[in-house]
Protein backbone atom coordinates (compact mmCIF):
# COMPACT_ATOMS: atom_id res chain seq x y z
CA UNK A 1 0.00 0.00 0.00
CA UNK A 2 1.91 3.32 -1.27
CA UNK A 3 1.90 5.62 1.17
CA UNK A 4 0.65 3.77 4.31
CA UNK A 5 3.46 4.68 7.00
CA UNK A 6 3.19 8.42 6.60
CA UNK A 7 -0.29 8.41 6.06
CA UNK A 8 -0.62 6.79 9.39
CA UNK A 9 1.85 9.45 11.42
CA UNK A 10 -0.34 11.87 10.19
CA UNK A 11 -3.12 9.51 11.60
CA UNK A 12 -1.91 9.27 14.49
CA UNK A 13 -0.84 12.68 15.02
CA UNK A 14 -4.23 14.24 13.90
CA UNK A 15 -5.92 11.53 17.38
CA UNK A 16 -3.35 13.69 19.26
CA UNK A 17 -3.92 16.89 18.13
CA UNK A 18 -7.53 17.45 17.63
CA UNK A 19 -7.51 15.03 21.42
CA UNK A 20 -9.50 12.05 20.67
CA UNK A 21 -7.02 9.89 22.66
CA UNK A 22 -7.32 11.99 25.34
CA UNK A 23 -11.12 11.80 25.34
CA UNK A 24 -11.48 8.35 24.49
CA UNK A 25 -8.76 7.66 27.59
CA UNK A 26 -10.72 9.76 29.96
CA UNK A 27 -14.25 7.62 29.57
CA UNK A 28 -12.49 4.22 29.64
CA UNK A 29 -10.72 5.12 32.90
CA UNK A 30 -13.28 6.48 34.47
CA UNK A 31 -15.23 3.71 34.39
CA UNK A 32 -11.92 1.56 34.86
CA UNK A 33 -11.80 3.16 38.16
CA UNK A 34 -15.46 3.80 39.09
CA UNK A 35 -16.71 0.30 38.52
CA UNK A 36 -14.88 -1.51 41.42
CA UNK A 37 -15.77 1.50 43.44
CA UNK A 38 -19.83 1.58 42.64
CA UNK A 39 -19.90 -2.05 43.39
CA UNK A 40 -18.13 -2.05 46.81
CA UNK A 41 -19.29 0.82 47.92
CA UNK A 42 -23.07 0.59 46.45
CA UNK A 43 -24.64 -0.39 50.29
CA UNK A 44 -23.03 2.47 51.75
CA UNK A 45 -23.99 5.13 48.95
CA UNK A 46 -27.62 3.82 49.58
CA UNK A 47 -27.83 4.70 53.32
CA UNK A 48 -26.33 8.23 52.75
CA UNK A 49 -29.00 8.86 50.45
CA UNK A 50 -31.12 8.08 53.43
CA UNK A 51 -33.67 5.40 51.80
CA UNK A 52 -35.92 4.78 53.77
CA UNK A 53 -36.09 1.01 52.21
CA UNK A 54 -33.73 -1.60 53.63
CA UNK A 55 -32.20 -3.39 50.67
CA UNK A 56 -29.58 -6.18 50.94
CA UNK A 57 -26.61 -6.47 49.13
CA UNK A 58 -24.64 -9.54 48.43
CA UNK A 59 -21.25 -8.76 48.23
CA UNK A 60 -19.59 -8.12 45.15
CA UNK A 61 -17.08 -10.91 43.52
CA UNK A 62 -14.77 -9.89 40.75
CA UNK A 63 -16.01 -11.90 38.20
CA UNK A 64 -19.39 -9.34 38.73
CA UNK A 65 -17.14 -5.85 38.18
CA UNK A 66 -15.20 -7.33 35.10
CA UNK A 67 -18.43 -8.29 33.50
CA UNK A 68 -20.06 -5.41 34.98
CA UNK A 69 -16.80 -2.82 33.61
CA UNK A 70 -16.92 -4.63 29.94
CA UNK A 71 -20.49 -4.27 28.86
CA UNK A 72 -20.62 -0.59 30.15
CA UNK A 73 -17.23 -0.31 27.82
CA UNK A 74 -18.85 -1.80 25.10
CA UNK A 75 -22.09 0.36 24.94
CA UNK A 76 -20.05 3.51 25.52
CA UNK A 77 -17.49 2.23 23.17
CA UNK A 78 -19.34 1.24 19.91
CA UNK A 79 -20.75 5.03 20.67
CA UNK A 80 -17.45 6.60 20.19
CA UNK A 81 -16.04 4.21 17.61
CA UNK A 82 -19.22 5.47 15.73
CA UNK A 83 -18.88 9.60 16.31
CA UNK A 84 -15.13 8.88 15.93
CA UNK A 85 -15.30 6.87 12.54
CA UNK A 86 -18.53 8.51 11.21
CA UNK A 87 -16.58 11.88 9.71
CA UNK A 88 -13.06 9.69 9.14
CA UNK A 89 -13.89 9.83 5.10
CA UNK A 90 -17.23 11.53 4.50
CA UNK A 91 -16.12 15.01 6.60
CA UNK A 92 -12.49 14.21 4.35
CA UNK A 93 -14.53 13.86 0.85
CA UNK A 94 -17.42 16.81 1.80
CA UNK A 95 -14.47 19.36 2.38
CA UNK A 96 -12.18 18.41 -0.39
CA UNK A 97 -9.09 17.32 1.73
CA UNK A 98 -9.46 13.61 0.67
CA UNK A 99 -8.61 14.81 -2.72
CA UNK A 100 -5.58 16.83 -1.62
CA UNK A 101 -4.15 13.61 -0.35
CA UNK A 102 -4.62 10.82 -2.68
CA UNK A 103 -3.51 13.96 -5.54
CA UNK A 104 -0.05 12.65 -3.49
CA UNK A 105 1.86 9.10 -4.18
CA UNK A 106 -0.63 7.23 -1.80
CA UNK A 107 -3.07 4.78 -2.52
CA UNK A 108 -6.72 4.71 -1.56
CA UNK A 109 -6.17 0.88 0.61
CA UNK A 110 -3.53 2.87 2.64
CA UNK A 111 -5.83 6.34 3.31
CA UNK A 112 -8.42 3.37 4.53
CA UNK A 113 -6.25 1.28 6.08
CA UNK A 114 -4.24 4.23 8.06
CA UNK A 115 -7.69 5.27 9.41
CA UNK A 116 -8.17 2.48 10.94
CA UNK A 117 -5.14 1.70 12.42
CA UNK A 118 -4.84 4.69 14.31
CA UNK A 119 -8.23 4.61 15.60
CA UNK A 120 -7.34 1.57 16.21
CA UNK A 121 -4.21 2.19 18.11
CA UNK A 122 -6.10 4.86 20.21
CA UNK A 123 -8.39 2.48 21.47
CA UNK A 124 -5.93 -0.20 22.44
CA UNK A 125 -4.32 2.60 24.57
CA UNK A 126 -7.43 3.54 26.50
CA UNK A 127 -8.88 0.42 26.80
CA UNK A 128 -5.16 -0.86 28.65
CA UNK A 129 -5.76 1.65 30.76
CA UNK A 130 -9.10 1.62 31.43
CA UNK A 131 -8.75 -2.03 31.93
CA UNK A 132 -5.62 -2.26 34.02
CA UNK A 133 -7.30 0.57 36.46
CA UNK A 134 -10.77 -1.62 36.66
CA UNK A 135 -8.39 -4.57 37.30
CA UNK A 136 -6.21 -3.25 40.15
CA UNK A 137 -9.08 -1.58 42.00
CA UNK A 138 -10.69 -4.55 41.25
CA UNK A 139 -7.97 -6.76 43.27
CA UNK A 140 -7.51 -4.10 45.89
CA UNK A 141 -11.12 -3.81 46.88
CA UNK A 142 -12.97 -6.80 46.31
CA UNK A 143 -10.69 -9.76 45.34
CA UNK A 144 -8.39 -11.20 43.20
CA UNK A 145 -9.47 -13.15 39.81
CA UNK A 146 -7.29 -14.44 36.85
CA UNK A 147 -4.98 -12.36 34.49
CA UNK A 148 -5.64 -14.64 31.98
CA UNK A 149 -9.31 -14.52 31.52
CA UNK A 150 -9.18 -10.68 32.24
CA UNK A 151 -6.60 -10.82 29.34
CA UNK A 152 -8.77 -12.42 27.05
CA UNK A 153 -11.92 -10.58 27.58
CA UNK A 154 -9.50 -7.52 26.66
CA UNK A 155 -8.13 -9.30 23.68
CA UNK A 156 -11.84 -9.65 22.49
CA UNK A 157 -12.71 -6.14 22.99
CA UNK A 158 -9.71 -5.03 21.27
CA UNK A 159 -11.06 -7.31 17.96
CA UNK A 160 -14.96 -6.16 18.51
CA UNK A 161 -13.95 -2.04 18.49
CA UNK A 162 -11.84 -2.59 15.42
CA UNK A 163 -14.82 -4.73 13.56
CA UNK A 164 -17.15 -1.01 15.34
CA UNK A 165 -14.73 0.75 13.74
CA UNK A 166 -14.29 -0.84 10.33
CA UNK A 167 -17.96 -0.82 9.69
CA UNK A 168 -18.27 3.10 10.07
CA UNK A 169 -15.24 3.64 7.91
CA UNK A 170 -17.25 1.30 5.46
CA UNK A 171 -20.43 3.71 5.23
CA UNK A 172 -18.08 6.93 5.84
CA UNK A 173 -16.88 6.03 2.17
CA UNK A 174 -20.09 5.50 0.79
CA UNK A 175 -21.41 8.91 2.35
CA UNK A 176 -20.36 12.38 2.38
CA UNK A 177 -22.59 13.32 4.96
CA UNK A 178 -21.48 11.59 8.01
CA UNK A 179 -24.23 12.15 9.79
CA UNK A 180 -25.87 9.71 7.60
CA UNK A 181 -22.80 7.60 7.25
CA UNK A 182 -22.87 7.36 11.76
CA UNK A 183 -26.52 6.46 11.56
CA UNK A 184 -26.51 3.42 9.54
CA UNK A 185 -23.53 2.29 10.99
CA UNK A 186 -24.80 2.65 14.35
CA UNK A 187 -28.01 1.17 13.35
CA UNK A 188 -26.35 -1.75 11.93
CA UNK A 189 -23.97 -2.40 15.24
CA UNK A 190 -27.35 -2.26 17.15
CA UNK A 191 -28.80 -5.11 14.66
CA UNK A 192 -25.51 -7.61 14.88
CA UNK A 193 -26.13 -7.51 19.12
CA UNK A 194 -29.95 -7.92 18.55
CA UNK A 195 -28.58 -11.08 16.34
CA UNK A 196 -27.04 -12.64 18.82
CA UNK A 197 -29.97 -13.78 20.28
CA UNK A 198 -30.85 -15.96 17.22
CA UNK A 199 -30.70 -19.57 17.39
CA UNK A 200 -27.67 -20.91 15.64
CA UNK A 201 -26.86 -17.37 13.53
CA UNK A 202 -25.90 -15.96 16.98
CA UNK A 203 -22.98 -18.31 17.57
CA UNK A 204 -21.49 -16.75 14.64
CA UNK A 205 -22.04 -12.55 15.48
CA UNK A 206 -19.24 -10.71 16.38
CA UNK A 207 -21.61 -9.29 19.42
CA UNK A 208 -20.63 -12.83 20.71
CA UNK A 209 -17.22 -11.85 21.67
CA UNK A 210 -17.90 -9.64 24.57
CA UNK A 211 -20.36 -12.63 26.05
CA UNK A 212 -17.14 -15.24 25.50
CA UNK A 213 -15.40 -12.63 27.42
CA UNK A 214 -17.50 -12.93 30.18
CA UNK A 215 -16.91 -16.55 30.12
CA UNK A 216 -13.49 -16.26 30.05
CA UNK A 217 -13.11 -14.14 32.86
CA UNK A 218 -15.73 -16.05 34.91
CA UNK A 219 -13.34 -19.20 34.27
CA UNK A 220 -16.43 -20.75 31.79
CA UNK A 221 -15.48 -23.25 28.82
CA UNK A 222 -17.90 -21.72 26.15
CA UNK A 223 -16.34 -20.43 23.21
CA UNK A 224 -17.24 -18.33 20.14
CA UNK A 225 -14.25 -19.02 17.64
CA UNK A 226 -16.80 -18.64 14.85
CA UNK A 227 -17.34 -15.21 15.99
CA UNK A 228 -13.44 -14.47 15.79
CA UNK A 229 -13.45 -15.92 12.19
CA UNK A 230 -16.20 -13.97 10.99
CA UNK A 231 -14.94 -10.86 12.38
CA UNK A 232 -12.01 -10.89 11.39
CA UNK A 233 -13.99 -11.46 7.86
CA UNK A 234 -15.58 -8.84 8.24
CA UNK A 235 -12.66 -6.27 8.90
CA UNK A 236 -11.04 -7.25 5.75
CA UNK A 237 -14.12 -7.01 3.40
CA UNK A 238 -14.64 -3.54 5.27
CA UNK A 239 -11.46 -1.92 4.06
CA UNK A 240 -11.46 -3.81 0.89
CA UNK A 241 -14.95 -1.92 -0.48
CA UNK A 242 -14.03 1.00 1.09
CA UNK A 243 -11.51 1.42 -0.47
CA UNK A 244 -13.00 0.24 -3.75
CA UNK A 245 -15.76 3.14 -2.94
CA UNK A 246 -12.71 5.80 -3.08
CA UNK A 247 -12.47 4.41 -6.54
CA UNK A 248 -15.48 4.70 -7.66
CA UNK A 249 -17.55 7.62 -5.96
CA UNK A 250 -17.03 10.98 -6.71
CA UNK A 251 -14.12 12.61 -4.33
Amino acid sequence: MRGFKALLKKELWEQLKTYKLYIIGGVFLFFGFSTPLMLKYLPEIMELAGEDIIVEFPPPTAVQALAEYSGTIVQVGILIAVLLAMGAIAQERSKGTAMMTLSKPVGRGAFVTSKLAALSASFIVALVAGSTACYLYTVMLIEDISVAGFLGQNLLMILFFIFCISVTLFFSSLFKNQLAAGGIALAVLIGQAVATQLPWVGDFIPGQLTSWGTHLVSGGAESAWGAVAVSVVLIVLCLYFAQRNMRRREI
